[in-house]
């Protein structure tokens, strides 16, 4: 039913029950799995006043994608562990949506799986959620994971 399979993970709790089902999947079907993750900045906070005692930094690139390989490799051991193995890591950068609607056309997948609710939660409040921007513009099956 499924040769392709795509999971979106971002390291929360629901990406982390959406790998576990992606690779249950993947492994039922003998499909392919393929991870994309797209490290996001937190915004730096805004300082408003006359007196500022410490201005935080934002990341350098290579700290940003740091940051993206360890969440990356966080999730190829969860999958090596439920016995698959993932076809590719894709990391992106920009935004999460176009990044997983873009590379799961790449790869032609038959399914694209992600967690409900990600760790940008208020991200999503002003800017809309991952999973449904991902499913309103996703050319295959989604599955969203509580």
């Amino acid at each position: 039913m499924f040769k392709t399979i795509l999971i979106a993970y971002d390291g929360s709790d629901h990406a982390e029950n959406a790998i576990k089902i992606a690779a249950g999947l993947a492994r039922t079907h003998n499909a392919s799995l393929h991870l994309v993750h797209t490290p996001q900045v937190d915004t730096p906070h805004i300082v408003i006043g006359s007196y500022v005692s410490l201005l935080e930094t934002p990341p350098t690139p290579q700290q940003i994608e740091e940051a993206g390989k360890h969440i990356s490799d966080k999730a190829t051991a969860t999958a090596k562990a439920l016995g698959v193995e993932l076809t590719q890591v894709h990391l992106g950068s920009g935004a999460p949506a176009a990044f997983v609607l873009d590379t799961a056309g790449k790869i032609d997948a038959d399914l694209i799986v992600l967690g409900r609710r990600g760790l940008g939660a208020l991200g999503a409040m002003a800017l809309g959620s991952l999973s449904q921007a991902v499913t309103h513009g996703a050319k295959c099956a989604c599955m969203t994971v509580l």
